[in-house]
């Protein structure tokens, strides 16, 4: 539930106490029913009393969906165990995957992408920055079987495609600048 519901679910409960403490005063007899009774007779007849219901009956209908709409955890692998399931997001498997490329000799820098469709597995394009003292298709074949090795070894997730394209070929490092 966003915050926008939850303020909206606030002031419902606090409106529903007081009307649940005009009931109770009325059972307790500290209000007449006459009183009571005249109230509700001035709203005959009334557009604004009509408006008012219908949104209570529209804000009454936006929280019931809201209370019953399921979170669906999206951008997920999900492992049924014995003891239930277990959730992977794709932002830790790309992690992982960016960990694993920057410990491969002669990647200088990555950026991973993951996608998840569904009935075909998990595919992987990742794009490096090389440096120019290695042979980049042996850097590009052994980034490749590392991240497929480490992902199904660590996340029990076989790879369908891991993509390696080289953006750059450079030996400088980007350095983060300093504010002063």
């Amino acid at each position: 539930m966003g915050i926008f519901d939850r303020i909206i679910l606030s002031i419902y409960t606090l409106l529903l106490a007081l009307l649940s403490l005009g009931v109770v005063l009325l059972s307790v007899r500290l209000i007449s029913l006459e009183w009571v009774w005249t109230g509700i007779l001035h709203i005959n007849g009334r557009w604004e009393a009509g408006l008012l219901g219908m949104v209570f009956f529209l804000v009454s209908l936006r929280l019931l969906l809201a209370g019953i709409r399921t979170r669906r955890i999206k951008d997920t692998i999900v492992h049924h165990t014995d003891m239930g399931d277990v959730h992977i997001s794709l932002e830790a498997i790309k992690n992982l995957v960016e960990k694993t490329a920057r410990h491969t000799r002669g990647v200088r820098g990555v950026k991973v992408r993951v996608n998840h469709h569904d009935g075909q597995g998990l595919k992987v394009v990742l794009k490096a920055v090389i440096s120019p003292e290695n042979n980049v298709p042996n850097v590009s074949e052994e980034l490749q079987k590392k991240v497929h090795e480490y992902i199904k070894n660590t996340v029990g997730v076989q790879l369908v495609d891991v993509q390696i394209i080289v953006e750059n070929i450079s030996n400088d490092f980007k350095s983060k600048q300093r504010v002063e």
